[in-house]
């Protein structure tokens, strides 16, 4: 599904890219491993080779994906299928990554469908959003915490709102947390009655913030504000990657994080 295939006119497609630091074996295995890809995104088992199985654990922003590796040509090009439903061909997911001077590699995910995705726009759009935001996942867990070992902090809770109202979710959520007028760089603490964080702003767009935290921990939070699927009401959700950070440690803030989002939630239903 690369860019030098014949175009088709009933390709639905994202592309986005990012340029990261590392060598093109060491992005290679931030994407394409299991221990690589749970650091930044979702736990996932992936056998190393074409036509090798694959399982993504979304849980519990999603439920759990099979998977088909459908490219393997390490450290340049890795792809998977995804099964989406039966009344349409597979997700198509393509990594692409390109080596760039300065040990800095570009890496590219084209993701849709390369025939037929008409009537597909909306997830297809919906799966480049997330994909983007994913990204600025990757570059700062490579400039930061690559290679760690990482223990995993993950919560998301409907807000019970439609999706129309995500501006203004999104501001109840950020200026709750502490957040409101911060810009990348800024340093930042929550305040009482949050649960403890604080660090550096790693990377704000409309409805998401990613967060490079020092206390209590080493750590990379993506806060987020969306719908988690089509037609679903706006969902609170925290993606957390906590570096050199004992399981014990990280499941005692996960129940932290999700009874303050619970309570949280509560507010937009008054």
């Amino acid at each position: 599904m690369s860019d030098d295939d014949t175009p088709d006119p009933s390709a639905r497609l994202t592309r986005n890219e990012i340029e990261v630091p590392g060598s093109p074996e060491e992005v290679w295995a931030a994407i394409a491993t299991g221990p690589g890809h749970a650091a930044w995104v979702f736990p996932a088992d992936i056998e190393p080779q074409e036509g090798g199985a694959m399982v993504i654990h979304r849980r519990p922003y999603g439920e759990d994906a099979d998977a088909t590796v459908t490219a393997w040509t390490p450290p340049q090009r890795f792809e998977y299928e995804e099964p989406i439903g039966p009344d349409a061909k597979p997700l198509t997911n393509e990594f692409l990554v390109q080596a760039r001077g300065g040990g800095h590699c570009v890496v590219r995910v084209v993701c849709g469908f390369r025939h037929d995705g008409e009537d597909w726009e909306e997830l297809v759009e919906g799966a480049g959003d997330g994909w983007r935001m994913s990204l600025v996942v990757l570059r700062a867990y490579l400039t930061h915490f690559g290679g760690q070992p990482v223990a995993h902090l993950d919560a998301s809770v409907s807000l019970g709102r439609p999706a129309a109202e995500r501006d203004r979710a999104s501001a109840v959520l950020f200026e709750a947390l502490g957040l409101t007028g911060l810009a990348p760089g800024d340093s930042f603490r929550t305040p009482a009655g949050v649960p403890d964080l604080a660090g550096t702003i790693e990377h704000r767009s409309p409805g998401y913030v990613l967060v490079r935290a020092v206390e209590p921990g080493p750590a990379l939070y993506a806060i987020s504000c969306f719908p988690m699927a089509d037609g679903a009401p706006l969902s609170a959700n925290l993606l957390g990657r906590l570096y050199r950070t004992p399981g014990d440690v990280a499941r005692r803030e996960q129940a932290i994080w999700r009874a303050w989002l619970a309570d949280l939630s509560s507010t937009f239903e008054q």
